[in-house]
């Protein structure tokens, strides 16, 4: 049996549809799973009559992709000489457009948010999309990354925010720094897709065994254990090794592959606007990350019915169920990811039974519809708590 993962007392079943105005913030600097997140709420809301405002410090590949949605987002400076001055900015932008609820991702919308409230009222939501992941090692980024922390977390309860979590697990990691907080847990969720609608890449040829690891390039996603695994005695010979993204550790990633004799095998096809072609068309998809909270990788191979090698952590492992909608290693094991590879490779019927069971937990449980309607009836009742405390 498949399982479900353990429910919230909010229940979008229950609420009826109610005209309230959100605006959802969030940098927009980079691409990964938040802004994927964002723009899959904004498509699913707008199907449930609620069009949400969407509000940015970047006009980069998020602004982009809203604007294929026909969302047009407003860009705030990313240059904040002042956080006073850019917050009463946005308190400004919200004002006007009358907006109840405010949903943020991130730090930086966080903050600003939390400072907007001190000259206009608003109930506040906030999404914690993973634990904290330092992007150097740097002593100073260090510093840095555990600055952003803390003001988050300080911004956070100024604005009595609702705290959501992406999995169990997250919460589990998370809840002392928020006790005395509204929390809730809301997964993740995609729209359904099908593996026909997409072309196959030129880069995944037929003869070969394609892997393919989607992603931002950091020491946590693991990518230096797949590599490891690929020069496993167990590993197949004819698998090549795809990743699917862009981050700090590509240089050293390299001189891996290069130093274990894989040059020829690994491939770094950088940033792709045509990603789904990849998962959908990769004979594995591999998720080796140390922690992972639910990444949008995962829910996108399992739409489209990939075979998903995962590491047993986090929401990856709340999520998936071993030897039925995946296979799931120890994190940092490689050999235990070169025998879960050949396994596959040899059982091509295991492979598909493998991703049909996936794909039938997504659209059941991890649908973009479930997660709209989840996030609508949470912005129903703060603004309902906000409007009676005003």
């Amino acid at each position: 049996m498949i399982p479900s993962p353990q429910r919230d007392p909010i229940s979008p079943a229950h609420v009826m549809p109610l005209p309230v105005q959100v605006a959802i913030c969030s940098v927009g600097e980079l691409f990964g799973g938040v802004e994927r997140h964002v723009l899959g709420l904004l498509g699913g809301l707008q199907v449930l009559g609620i069009e949400a405002l969407l509000i940015l410090f970047h006009d980069g590949e998020l602004a982009a992709q809203a604007r294929d949605q026909g969302i047009e987002p407003i860009i705030l400076s990313n240059r904040n000489h002042s956080l006073w001055s850019t917050s009463q900015a946005l308190a400004g932008i919200l004002r006007r457009r009358q907006i109840r609820v405010v949903h943020v991702h991130g730090y930086k919308a966080t903050v600003f948010c939390a400072l907007a409230r001190s000259s206009y009222s608003f109930a506040m939501v906030k999404t914690e999309h993973g634990l904290p992941e330092p992007m150097a090692a740097r002593p100073l980024q260090r510093f840095r990354d555990r600055l952003y922390h803390f003001f988050d977390s300080v911004a956070t309860r100024m604005a009595a925010g609702v705290v959501c979590y992406v999995t169990e697990d997250l919460r589990a990691h998370r809840t002392p720094g928020h006790a005395g907080l509204r929390t809730t847990v809301i997964p993740n969720g995609v729209a359904s897709m099908d593996r026909p609608q997409f072309a196959r890449p030129a880069e995944l040829r037929k003869d070969c065994f394609n892997l393919a690891i989607v992603g931002r390039l950091d020491t946590v996603k693991g990518h230096h254990v797949a590599i490891r695994a690929l020069s496993a005695q167990e590993a197949p010979p004819d698998a090549h090794l795809q990743f699917i993204g862009v981050g700090p550790s590509e240089p050293g990633l390299r001189t891996l592959a290069q130093t274990l004799g894989l040059a020829d095998r690994v491939h770094f096809l950088g940033f792709r606007r045509n990603v789904y072609d990849y998962v959908a068309h990769c004979d594995v998809l591999l998720i080796p990350s140390l922690y992972e909270g639910l990444p949008y990788t995962l829910l996108e191979a399992m739409a489209l019915g990939a075979p998903i090698v995962a590491s047993r952590v986090g929401g990856l492992a709340e999520v998936l169920q071993d030897g039925i909608t995946a296979l799931l290693t120890p994190p940092g094991d490689p050999a235990a990811i070169a025998h879960a590879i050949a396994e596959l490779h040899r059982r091509p019927e295991y492979r598909r039974q493998l991703g049909e069971n996936a794909q039938r937990l997504q659209r059941t449980v991890y649908s973009i519809g479930e997660m709209s309607a989840r996030y609508q009836a949470l912005y129903q009742s703060v603004s309902a708590v906000a409007q009676r405390g005003a």
